[in-house]
């Protein structure tokens, strides 16, 4: 027994000394300091503080604090490419908590990757992470078929804030394959940002990416997607193809006039800027989940309804580019779910199509 031990011990050791050796083989990019890799899911790349940031550093004393330490979360960040590689590597280091209370370790630290087919669908890349810590976090995907791939999309982490990222192939280059489409961009709360999905390519805005074939930014902030004035200005800088407000959940914060004068300025803000471009405010869609102890419902409810009054005296009759997604549409209901509040892949995914089906409406 004891040699048997012995030398299952020396195989392990072999293995590992072998997958090392092999790693110094592979063809390396440092995504952290090569920036004629352009990233997507990001609208100011070039002005940023930090490699994978959302927001400008410009901005760094502008918005709250909360808002700027949530912005260098890589949500919604991305890189599609192509390669002929039949093993990828990713190397990087993470800042934040490996887990939270309502999302896995693998949706707050994990990257993920999902491959575009031949045959146009998508499907999901496993990957083992060799390593999970702070500051060694090794996945490794092997056994790849990169003759039936046109076109592959990394997210990164949803929570924590990445570093020191490296992509490492085992024949080949990167080759880049950006999109040049006008972005969906999304301007929301923690269930835009992604909570709580269990891996980053199954938060809503992922899943809609992939289905509509447009870049969708990513630019939902935890609890603290509030429709504010400084993030509305600058938003409306960029120009997209569709504007998505869903910021209602974390409207439950203030009174239903304050809530409501956020709304007419987003709406004003972007429609001084782009007269035609599609604007599409969601509802609270928790507000249709039947609980017991439904107290937090009554609270979305009363947004739900101060929403409407804000559409039905502001919107209706005059703006026939403001769309509406309203709770029913998306129909959550408990076990779509994690805490009541959060939608997890299910929900996620009920996210995804309503919003699909809108916006392959309003482009035809």
């Amino acid at each position: 027994m004891r040699k048997k031990i012995i030398l299952i011990g020396l195989l392990t050791h072999l293995l590992f000394y072998v997958h090392a050796q092999n790693l110094k083989e592979f063809n390396w990019i440092d995504l952290q300091q090569d920036k004629r890799v352009k990233l997507q899911g990001q609208l100011w790349g070039e002005q940023v503080k930090n490699r994978f940031d959302r927001l400008p550093a410009s901005h760094e004393n502008i918005v709250r604090k909360e808002v700027w330490e949530l912005s260098q979360n890589p949500a919604g960040v991305y890189l599609d490419f192509h390669t002929i590689a039949d093993s990828i590597v990713l190397k990087y280091k993470y800042k934040g908590n490996e887990a939270l209370r309502n999302m896995s370790a693998i949706g707050v630290s994990g990257i993920d990757i999902y491959a575009k087919l031949h045959n146009n669908k998508w499907v999901w890349v496993k990957g083992k992470y060799t390593s999970f810590k702070k500051d060694s976090m090794t996945v490794v995907f092997d056994g790849l078929k990169p003759q039936q791939v046109i076109i592959y999309r990394l997210y990164l982490s949803l929570y924590n804030i990445i570093s020191d990222l490296q992509i490492g192939f085992n024949k080949g280059k990167l080759q880049q394959k950006p999109n040049p489409l006008k972005p969906v961009i999304v301007y929301g709360t923690s269930i835009a940002q992604g909570a709580s999905a269990s891996r980053s390519g199954m938060a809503w805005t992922s899943i809609l990416g992939r289905s509509i074939e447009q870049p969708v930014v990513n630019l939902g902030f935890s609890g603290n997607g509030r429709l504010e004035k400084e993030l509305v200005d600058l938003i409306a800088t960029k120009e997209a193809s569709v504007y998505i407000m869903d910021c209602l959940p974390n409207l439950v914060a203030f009174t239903n006039d304050e809530a409501y004068k956020r709304l007419q300025y987003a709406l004003k803000t972007l429609r001084s800027k782009y007269p035609k471009t599609p604007i599409v405010f969601t509802e609270h869609a928790d507000a249709t989940i039947d609980l017991l102890n439904n107290s937090s419902q009554l609270e979305y409810e009363r947004v739900n309804n101060n929403f409407r009054k804000f559409i039905a005296e502001n919107v209706a009759g005059k703006d026939s580019n403001v769309y509406v997604v309203t709770a029913q549409a998306i129909g959550l209901g408990i076990d779509d779910t994690t805490d009541g509040i959060h939608p997890s892949d299910m929900g996620m995914k009920k996210y995804a199509n309503v919003y699909e089906k809108l916006i392959r409406k309003i482009m035809n």
